[in-house]
This record gives structure tokens, sequence and C-alpha cells, in this order.
């Protein structure tokens, strides 16, 4: 059996990565500028996550605009993260600790404040938090 030739594992070509439908490509299009409006909040509001929303943004961008993906890559503050991201799946290492950070206090809070009939709101949340913190803690650093 011979098998097919793989794929290169670099970075998508314009026609791979766009989406087909013109109006799921405006929809990504929109929702790119709202996830980088959240990432430039992230900056400067406490708890609020920049890494997750320029990815966010990124991915959006990548299937929407040719033009804003190439300009958030070109990014000297956002394109790093998108890059590591993108070639490595690489997260920085500030990021993670921030968001186990904030995961820790978010889940904290939840168990201090909800009444004892919504305390399995809190379990769940706090198994998810886990499991992403754990899938985090795999990911190599930027």
């Amino acid at each position: 059996m011979s098998q097919s030739p793989k794929k290169p594992s670099g970075p998508l070509d314009d026609k791979e990565r766009l989406h087909a439908n013109r109006m799921v490509r405006w929809a990504f299009f929109l929702l790119g500028f709202v996830f980088l409006g959240l990432g430039i909040l992230g900056v400067v509001l406490p708890g609020l996550p920049t890494t997750v929303f320029i990815l966010l943004a990124g991915y959006c961008w990548a299937k929407s605009s040719r033009r804003f993906y190439g300009y958030l890559l070109g990014h000297k503050i956002f394109g790093k993260m998108l890059r590591d991201w993108e070639e490595r799946r690489a997260m920085p290492r500030f990021a993670k600790y921030l968001a186990w950070g904030m995961m820790t206090v978010s889940c904290a809070i939840m168990f201090y404040q909800l009444p004892d009939d919504m305390l399995w709101l809190a379990v769940m949340v706090s198994v998810l938090c886990v499991a992403v913190a754990v899938w985090m803690a795999k990911l190599p650093d930027a």
C-alpha cells in the first residue's frame, strides 16, 4: 500500500486558510475585531486574558482576511504570541502562571460565594479549570 504524501506542517496557504463561504468570512472578520478588542482590554484589566483573545482574533482573521491576519502576525506586541502558537503551539510562561492564578482565585471565590446547594457548580468549574491547567502545563513555553 502506498501512502499519500503528507502536506508540509507549516502555515497553510491562503486558499486552504480562508473560509469558502462569504457570510462566514464576514462573521469571522467581525469576531476578529471583537476578540482583538477584548485582548487589548485584557492588557489593562486584571482577570481578562490577553493571549487567548489574541489567538482567537488571529484564528478568525486567518479564516477571513489575509490583510488583517498579516497585520496581526506582524504586530510588534501581539505577533510573537500568535507566531509562537502557530509554529510550536507554545504559550508564554508568564501567561500560563497568570491563567493558573486567575483560575485558582476564581474557583476559590466560587466556593466561598456560592450557597451550599450550588456547590456542585463550583466543583464542575474547578474540574474544568484543572483540566485546562494540565493541558496548559503540557504546552511548551514560548
